[in-house]
Parts: C-alpha cells; structure tokens; sequence
C-alpha cells in the first residue's frame, strides 16, 4: 500500500496530526503495522489529556480499518 497515494487527503491529515510522516512509497505490512501502533499511542495519549478515548478513537476508526485491511 502506498499510504501518498492510496489514502485519501483526510486521513493524509489524521497521520500527520498523529506526528507520522508519509512517504510516496509502497509500505510493508510491518510498516503499516507500526503506523497503526503509532496511531494507538496517539489516541491513548492525547485521551489522557482530555479524558475522552471514545472521541480520538472515532476520528481515528475508517483510517485504522483501511490499514488493518491493507496488512493482508
């Protein structure tokens, strides 16, 4: 999966709000796995902050599926 190319201009802006930096490449399924772990620790942290896991995992949630999805 190429995350530049695949994802569209919405969930572009979720990983880059989350701090990971895309490239215009193929990633490997760890590579999106350690997107998604990246991703985790966003939400965890940041709920942390406001006390509000179920907001962060919702904004998050269409993203995550799409690279569950693409590990396989």
């Amino acid at each position: 999966m190429n995350l530049k190319l695949d994802l569209s201009k919405n969930n572009q802006e979720l990983l880059e709000q989350a701090g990971i930096e895309i490239s215009n490449k193929n990633y490997s399924p760890e590579e999106i796995k350690k997107c998604e772990n990246d991703i985790a620790n966003y939400i965890m942290n940041k709920s942390l902050k406001n006390m509000d896991v179920s907001n962060e995992s919702i904004r998050y949630s269409s993203l995550m599926e799409i690279l569950i999805k693409s590990e396989n």
